[in-house]
């Protein structure tokens, strides 16, 4: 398995600021989302659902289509999301994060064979296949990375994204810790897996794996303790990535940056929404440490790449 090189001593740590679930019809919570990042002078990359079951595919919301391209004009980036976002469409999920959700719990109890037929190699092929297309209509050419709703994934999955050609996934979750606290359990330590790498690495499907860091703003409570609870956590888990010299791909979610959004704001105290409030504290104060550098996947997949090209210094 080969990873990135450390980064030189004293040099700002690439820090990804990534964003999912965007899909048909979210228009305006990209536009929120667009502004905040403008407001702070860094770039969103930004997973979209292809096909929001239900709603329709991106292709069709024109008034989201020329909000992407403008804003891909402008550094922001945007790669596929699953093709319908569901718990199993891409593999199973950690186990955690069935606690926020307890349908996709029962369903792995009670659906486990229509479950396993979903992640046949023949089947991930024809769920990725299925979102490229709608890719292609939307952006004029194939998304090279890919994000599986969940963090699921399965053996199958990186050989169907390799067979298709998409260079890079985003998908493993080293650390639990700000899934745990999203879901109330806020005793849990800060806990990085031994087993589960941080660094950027190849898998042996031939495709590049870029492993995910926390969500500190998914289901926050309306509680000034809280956030700062969970800003914390996100400078605790910087530090760790800082320590190590791998990138730090920072994890969101539309939904969670507005929950509990509302429209009266003397009825709620983060009327932008709790997850906007801790980011609103954090990308300040990595951008504050001097040790950070926002960046986009672009860059750090040609960081990658000149790193594998680099010869290993003699010992």
């Amino acid at each position: 398995m080969s990873t990135t090189k450390n980064t030189k001593p004293g040099e700002r740590l690439p820090v990804v600021w990534t964003n999912d679930d965007i899909g048909f019809g979210q228009s305006e919570q990209l536009r929120r989302q667009l502004e905040f990042l403008n407001r702070h002078e860094i770039p969103g990359v930004f997973f979209v659902i292809p096909d929001d079951k239900g709603k329709g595919a991106i292709n069709e919301d024109k008034e989201l289509v020329d909000l992407m391209r403008g804003a891909a004009k402008d550094g922001h980036e945007f790669y596929q999301h699953g093709y319908r976002h569901h718990a199993f469409e891409c593999g199973v999920p950690e186990q955690d994060m069935f606690s926020l959700d307890p349908g996709a719990k029962r369903r792995i109890d009670e659906e486990r064979e229509s479950i396993e037929a979903m992640h046949t190699l023949e089947a991930q092929v024809r769920m990725l296949a299925s979102g490229q297309r709608i890719w292609r209509k939307t952006f004029g050419e194939d998304s090279p990375g890919f994000r599986p709703g969940w963090g699921a994934f399965c053996s199958n999955l990186y050989t169907a994204l390799a067979a298709l050609g998409y260079e890079w996934v985003s998908s493993r979750l080293p650390c639990m810790t700000s899934w745990q606290w999203n879901a109330g359990k806020w005793d849990q330590p800060l806990n990085f897996r031994e087993a589960i790498t941080t660094a950027p690495h190849q898998l042996p499907q031939e495709i590049l794996e870029f492993p995910i860091a926390g969500d500190y703003a998914f289901r926050v409570p309306s509680e000034p303790d809280k956030i700062d609870l969970m800003v914390g956590l996100g400078l605790q888990e910087f530090q760790v990535y800082l320590d190590r010299n791998h990138p730090m791909l920072i994890v969101s979610h539309w939904h969670g940056l507005e929950h509990p959004r509302v429209t009266d704001p003397d009825k709620e105290r983060f009327p932008k929404g709790t997850g906007y409030a801790v980011h609103e504290k954090l990308i300040p104060a990595l951008l504050s440490s001097g040790r950070a550098r926002f960046t986009g996947m672009r860059e750090l997949l040609r960081d990658f790449r000149q790193d594998e090209r680099r010869p290993e210094p003699e010992r």
